[in-house]
């Protein structure tokens, strides 16, 4: 059953679904008639079933018997934000999608200096819109409660404005080294917030591996495999799944 998210919150039995994108996906693209029940997601995060009462194609709105849904949320219990170097554009938009989906909360872009991909000011806004489109798809796609944020810094600097209770950053080297127990330690310790910096396809610089050592980042290994620069954050967030929602406690 597909779900939506809604920008009002839900207070009554009753709800009209009005946004353009959603009226067409419902009753255009879906061809839902009156009876058939979609999810819908407000801002406070919870869950109901909405069954469709009237399709007012005329004014392209949705009268809908609204009932809420107790189930439990599919959120990571830990904050997760990957901030990942500019990539060419289909691995950023892949990223986006991905990360979405595996349960990540922000989804931060930054400029590196082996990073191959640089944003001109005048398009930032256009990306992020797409991006961030990207993320509410696949946000719906695999039943999340909330779209992440996609954000864009121009420097690394800028990523210490993010800075989570634990602050990461894969660095292959740490990975040749055979380094394999930092993350894990990290993780035993059960912070509430994460961020995992992620280099481009050439790598951090050294410089920027200081910098970031210098305020507070863990240099940590992703395994002893050389991973791609689409394919760590991924490997990241599969390993935070298993720690906080898989394994028995």
């Amino acid at each position: 059953m597909e779900q939506y998210f809604v920008k009002e919150i839900i207070n009554s039995d009753k709800f009209t679904i009005d946004e353009a994108e959603t009226f067409k996906h419902i009753a255009k693209v879906m061809r839902h008639k009156t009876g058939d029940i979609v999810y819908l997601v407000d801002p406070s995060e919870k869950l109901y079933a909405a069954t469709i009462d009237e399709i007012d194609s005329e004014n392209n709105n949705i009268l809908t018997s609204i009932e809420l849904v107790n189930r439990p949320s599919t959120e990571m219990p830990v904050d997760v934000t990957v901030a990942c170097s500019l990539s060419k554009k289909d691995k950023i938009e892949w990223i986006t999608q991905k990360s979405t989906e595996l349960g990540a909360k922000t989804i931060i872009f930054f400029d590196s200096k082996y990073s191959i991909m640089k944003w001109k000011t005048n398009v930032v806004e256009k990306k992020l819109a797409r991006l961030q489109e990207i993320a509410k798809n696949a946000a719906q796609q695999s039943k999340r409660r909330i779209i992440p944020e996609v954000i864009y810094v121009n420097k690394l600097a800028d990523l210490l404005k993010y800075q989570a209770e634990a602050n990461l950053v894969a660095y292959e080297e740490s990975a040749k080294q055979g380094e394999i127990s930092r993350l894990g330690q990290t993780l035993n310790q059960s912070p509430k917030s994460v961020l995992c910096a992620f280099g481009p396809e050439g790598g951090f610089a050294p410089d920027e591996i200081d910098f970031l050592n210098q305020n507070d980042f863990v240099s940590v290994g992703l395994g002893p495999r050389i991973m791609r620069a689409e394919t760590a954050p991924m490997y990241f967030l599969s390993v935070l799944s298993y720690k906080y929602e898989l394994t028995v406690k």
